[in-house]
């Protein structure tokens, strides 16, 4: 059987964003639900809010794996829109950019912080890239047509847009910073994957 040399990507469910009230900060939010292939395994990032159970179980039967067969779900950041359908997901390995947990078993993995990288698969990857909330980070995937980047928040819906929230704005500009240097392609947090334009 011929291993795959790259992984494959796909947004199962392009995220969402509506201004409901913005002088009151009310809004209705889901995040955009992507999935990786890499070789045998299959990995979803973020899971969206709760509206959209029956929609996401769909989209990844549509791609012919089961709820059970998701190996990793990768967590951008612990924002309720983009956490809400982590249940579905019974088999799954749960991790952000230090900390992983299966079932009720915990693990923080120091040497991640040496190495600046939680290496999940041959051709995917997660670094930090706090600045949309402290823990954010974003998922780096070698695909056949170039690295996509799997931003949660740190891109909303395109290259360059005021994003709702900043914890911390310098963080923020060199989470971008760092992202446009090593990426072809961007997978926001709010909406479907477009094309990075290089100055």
């Amino acid at each position: 059987m011929k291993e795959n040399k790259y992984a494959t990507v796909k947004v199962l469910l392009p995220g969402y964003f509506k201004w409901l009230n913005e002088e009151k900060n009310e809004f209705e939010a889901s995040s955009t639900v992507t999935l990786i292939k890499d070789g045998m395994l299959n990995i979803l990032v973020d899971t969206g809010n709760n509206t959209v159970e029956t929609d996401l179980a769909y989209a990844i039967e549509k791609e012919g794996v089961k709820l059970g067969d998701i190996n990793y779900i990768i967590i951008t950041h612990h924002h309720p829109d983009h956490v809400a359908n982590n249940h579905l997901f019974k088999n799954a390995i749960f991790t952000d950019w230090l900390t992983s947990y299966e079932k009720n078993k915990f693990a923080v993995d120091f040497d991640i912080l040496k190495a600046g990288k939680n290496i999940i698969s041959p051709n995917v990857y997660i670094i930090p890239t706090p600045g949309h909330s402290e823990d954010a980070c974003t998922v780096v995937v070698n695909t056949e047509k170039g690295v996509v980047a799997v931003t949660g928040d740190l891109f909303v819906t395109k290259q360059v847009e005021k994003n709702i929230y900043v914890s911390d704005k310098d963080e923020y500009e060199k989470s971008m910073n760092k992202v446009l240097k090593i990426a072809d392609f961007i997978i926001p947090g709010h909406g479907d994957m477009f094309k990075i334009k290089k100055s």
